[in-house]
C-alpha cells in the first residue's frame, strides 16, 4: 500500500467514523466500498472489521443502559449460524457479484423504509433471517448492518436503543469474525499496520460523532438512516462495476 493510498484510507476512516458514531452504524457500510476504489476487497474487509470493532466496544459500553437484550441475543446467534457462509463466500465467492447483490439488497430495504413499513408485530422469524444474511455479509463484506437496521427501523425503536443494539450486536460479531480470520490466516501485517496508524483518528472521528447526535431528533435520524443506506447501497453497486 503505497502512502498515497494510506491518506486516503485514513480520511475515510475519520469521516466515516464520525458517522459511525452519530447514527450507530456506516462504517463498514461507507468504508469498505470506497476503500476498494483504492486497495483490495480483502484489505478493506479486513480494515474495516478491525477498526469498526474496536469502535463498537467503546460505543456500546457508552450505550449499555439503552440495549436491547432480546433482539441483541438472536441477532448474534442468527449471525453466527451465517458466518460459516459467508466466510466461504470470502474466500471462494466473485466479490464483484457480492457487491452488487448487496446494493440491490440495501437499496430495497431504503424503498421498504420510506414507505413506511411498519413490522413492529412481524414474529422473531424476521430477526432470525435477516440475523443470519447480517452474519454472512460480515465475513464476506464486513457491511453486516443493513438487515438489522431495516429490522429495528421497521420495528420502530427509539434513535438511541437503535444505536446501542447495534453496537452491541457488531460488537460480538465484530470479535468473532476476527478470531476466523485470525485463525485462517487473512489478517496480514499491512492490515494489521493501516489499522494502528488509523486508529487516532477513528477515535476523533467517534468524539466528533458523539456530540454531534444529541441534536437529531427521531425524524432527522430516520431520515439520515435512509440517506446513508442509500449511499451504501449505491457505492456497493459503483465498486461491483468499476472492480
Amino acid at each position: 500500500m503505497t502512502n498515497e493510498h494510506l491518506l486516503i484510507i485514513s480520511v475515510i476512516i475519520l469521516l466515516t467514523s464520525v458517522i459511525q458514531a452519530t447514527a450507530g452504524f456506516g462504517f463498514s457500510l461507507l468504508a469498505v466500498p470506497l476503500m476498494v476504489l483504492f486497495i483490495d476487497l480483502h484489505q478493506a474487509v479486513i480494515i474495516a472489521t478491525l477498526l469498526g470493532t474496536v469502535s463498537n466496544f467503546g460505543q456500546a459500553w457508552q450505550l449499555r443502559h439503552h440495549h436491547h437484550r432480546e433482539i441483541s441475543k438472536i441477532f448474534i446467534i442468527a449471525s453466527f449460524l451465517g458466518a460459516p457462509f459467508g466466510f466461504a463466500l470470502f474466500k471462494y465467492g466473485d466479490q464483484n457479484v457480492m457487491k452488487a447483490l448487496l446494493g440491490c439488497a440495501v437499496l430495497f430495504g431504503v424503498w421498504m423504509l420510506a414507505r413506511g413499513r411498519d413490522l413492529q408485530h412481524a414474529n422473531s422469524a424476521l430477526d432470525w433471517t435477516m440475523g443470519w444474511l447480517s452474519g454472512v455479509l460480515l465475513m464476506a463484506t464486513s457491511t453486516n448492518g443493513p438487515p438489522i437496521v431495516f429490522t429495528l427501523q421497521a420495528r420502530r425503536l427509539s434513535p438511541e436503543v437503535q444505536r446501542a443494539t447495534l453496537n452491541l450486536i457488531f460488537s460480538v460479531t465484530g470479535v468473532s469474525s476476527i478470531i476466523i480470520f485470525g485463525v485462517a490466516g487473512k489478517i496480514h501485517l499491512d492490515e494489521l499496520r493501516v489499522a494502528l496508524i488509523t486508529t487516532p483518528l477513528m477515535l476523533i472521528g467517534v468524539f466528533i460523532g458523539t456530540r454531534v447526535r444529541v441534536y437529531i431528533d427521531a425524524v432527522r435520524f430516520k431520515r439520515m438512516v435512509l440517506v446513508l443506506l442509500t449511499l451504501g447501497g449505491v457505492s456497493s453497486l459503483v465498486s461491483a462495476f468499476v472492480g
